[in-house]
This record gives C-alpha cells, sequence and structure tokens, in this order.
C-alpha cells in the first residue's frame, strides 16, 4: 500500500467491515481521483509558496499567459473559465496587481471596466517557476511509467471530456 492510496484503501476497508451495503455501492476510483487532487493540491501549494503564490494565482497568471498578446482578458472571461466567483477573483486580481504580475488597462470598447493583463514580471516569474512545476508533476507521477502515465492521461480525459 503506497502513501498515496493507504487513506482511501484504509477506508474502503472500513466500509467493506462496517458498511457493506455502502461498500458495494461506492466507486473506489472516485474516492481516489479526490485523494490524488488534494495530494497534488498541498504539493501545489507548498510549491509555490516560496514564490509568495497560491494555486489560484497561477491559474489566473497561466490562463493570461497562454493568451494571444498582449495575453489580456476581462474579469468575466477569467472568473468563467477559472469557474471562480467574481468575489473570488477580485481577491486574486488585487494580490497579483500588488505585486505587479498583472496590470487593468481600460477596457478599449468599454471606459467603465478594466481588462486583466499578465505584466512581464508575471510573466517571468512563471517561466522562473516551470522547472519547481515540473518537479511536482513528476513528483506525483514518479511511481507511474511512461505508459501508464498515457492510459492515464487518456482515461482522465475521457472522464472529464471538454471541460
Amino acid at each position: 500500500m503506497t502513501r498515496r492510496s493507504s487513506t482511501v484503501l484504509q477506508l474502503l476497508d472500513s466500509l467493506q467491515r462496517e458498511w457493506p451495503t455502502a461498500a458495494a455501492q461506492i466507486q473506489p476510483a472516485v474516492l481516489l481521483l479526490y485523494r490524488a487532487r488534494d495530494l497534488l493540491f498541498d504539493d501545489l501549494t507548498e510549491t509555490l509558496a516560496p514564490a509568495g503564490l497560491r494555486p489560484a494565482d497561477l491559474d489566473v497568471l497561466v490562463a493570461l499567459r497562454t493568451r494571444p498578446a498582449p495575453r489580456q482578458l476581462t474579469p468575466t472571461e477569467l472568473y468563467r473559465s477559472l469557474l471562480l466567483s467574481s468575489g473570488g477573483l477580485t481577491k486574486i486580481l488585487h494580490r497579483l496587481a500588488a505585486r505587479g504580475l498583472i496590470d487593468r488597462p481600460a477596457h478599449p470598447a468599454d471606459g467603465r471596466s478594466q481588462l486583466v493583463r499578465i505584466t512581464a514580471a508575471g510573466e517571468q516569474l512563471l517561466d522562473s517557476l516551470m522547472g519547481r512545476i515540473v518537479a511536482h508533476e513528476e513528483r506525483f507521477l514518479a511511481t507511474l511509467d511512461p505508459a501508464e502515465r498515457a492510459q492515464l492521461t487518456q482515461l482522465l480525459g475521457r472522464l472529464v471530456g471538454g471541460s
């Protein structure tokens, strides 16, 4: 039993012993996916902490960095694409703007609103973090060989579809 799955496998074992009717209905894969997400999130949080970023900050910066120049979106486009609330996004944008990682130019078509654009400093920070992010992913997937990684990618892709 690996460190990653022991908690879930112990839970499944307890369910089988103590609540067999539930155990017969529970999908172990879903519990393992939840656990995998928690482990990835916790490790990413630790990976980003030295740079003063949180995972949601990284999500915003990456969403902007992957746009064509001038690498900007409206706040509405951002929160819809990242599945964030507008209030949650506002806090993230204030934090990133205070660090100079994004700026907020006026929207050319709507003078009452502002766009969100990644700055050169934001792009440089992302570039500097890529090695740590790749190492984070490698740590998580280390027990899988390349064929297993490809299979996992294919299966998860089918599960999430176009999400």
